[in-house]
């Protein structure tokens, strides 16, 4: 996937899904993106508060919660593409999150970096 914000060269999916009144696969509906809640007003507003991209990233953190049902991420570009930032951006959105105390982030040399997201 390119790393620039033009989708005119992504194919767009078909998904299929069975219908057992007929017995076929159909075209199923694209189902839009959402943020699975509830997320706690507190937080979305500390981190608002933050500087640069904070609010942002906390938000992308929050979509990706609900897609892997864990408050445990590992930080890929994903979070990059979801939050509209660059790597740079990530990492000093990350660390403002931390040091606010709204996620802990366990970076290994190598690795990519683990983002838990904290209960308030």
């Amino acid at each position: 996937m390119s790393s620039t914000s033009d989708n005119a060269d992504i194919v767009p999916i078909k998904r299929l899904a069975y219908n057992p009144n007929t017995g076929k696969h159909e075209l199923r509906a694209p189902v839009a993106k959402f943020i699975k809640g509830p997320i706690p007003l507190e937080w979305i507003t500390r981190a608002n508060a933050l500087p640069g991209k904070a609010g942002a990233v906390g938000l992308a953190l929050w979509f990706l919660v609900g897609v892997k049902s864990s408050r445990t991420i590992k930080l890929t570009g994903e979070v990059e593409q979801i939050a509209a930032c660059d790597r740079k951006s990530k990492y000093t959105a990350l660390a403002a999150l931390e040091t606010a105390g709204l996620i802990t982030v366990k970076r290994r040399a190598g690795a990519r970096a683990v983002a838990t997201i904290l209960a308030l």
